[in-house]
């Protein structure tokens, strides 16, 4: 009943109705390893888990904080996807260091906030197994491995474009949101 109240297209809740269990409480549990993440109309925990969250095996592969906002992220876009058998959803939690390898086209899922973009940062170099260091110096800034970055000018590519990588991992953030869950849930409840 949440994904239907949500707005959730019914292909999309059939794609991933495999990767979640819904609770005697009507509220949703996606499966991190041990850990969960937990989802009812006003709640939504996120796990510290080592084990990532997966749905779908294809060869697109997207990859966020949460599977709910994997789950909005396809309800606004299932169109210019006519075959979901291609897609892949990895959702790491608060913990995006043990990423499991990735062998197709990424897209991070991440929010378009400072938080979201510096996890754009890391989790690119993390794919590309590199290690950097973030550390904020104050007055809005950010020095990446010797570069500097003010908060509004970090983007990945940006990154990419200062340290001249081209790493092909794109981002997709919402318009007029924070991020995908943000814009399901106020536009639909």
């Amino acid at each position: 009943m949440l994904l239907n109240k949500l707005g959730v297209p019914r292909n999309v809740r059939l794609f991933f109705e495999p990767y979640y269990r819904v609770l005697a409480d009507g509220s949703i549990a996606f499966p991190f390893g041990d850990e969960f993440e937990h989802v009812a109309p006003n709640l939504h925990r996120l796990p510290t888990a080592v084990n990532p969250w997966t749905a779908g095996c294809g060869p697109l592969v997207f990859i966020s904080f949460s599977a709910m906002e994997a789950i909005s992220f396809l309800s606004f876009s299932a169109h210019s996807f006519p075959d979901l058998d291609l897609l892949q959803f990895i959702a790491v939690g608060n913990h995006w260091e043990n990423i499991p390898s990735i062998t197709g086209k990424t897209t991070l899922l991440f929010g378009k906030d400072i938080l979201g973009r510096l996890t754009d940062v890391k989790v690119s170099a993390a794919l590309r197994t590199k290690k950097i260091a973030i550390r904020y110096t104050g007055d809005e800034e950010f020095h990446i491995d010797g570069h500097r970055f003010s908060e509004g000018q970090l983007t990945l590519n940006a990154f990419e474009k200062t340290l001249g990588i081209r790493s092909g991992i794109r981002t997709v953030k919402p318009r007029s949101y924070n991020t995908f869950f943000e814009q399901i849930k106020y536009q639909n409840l």
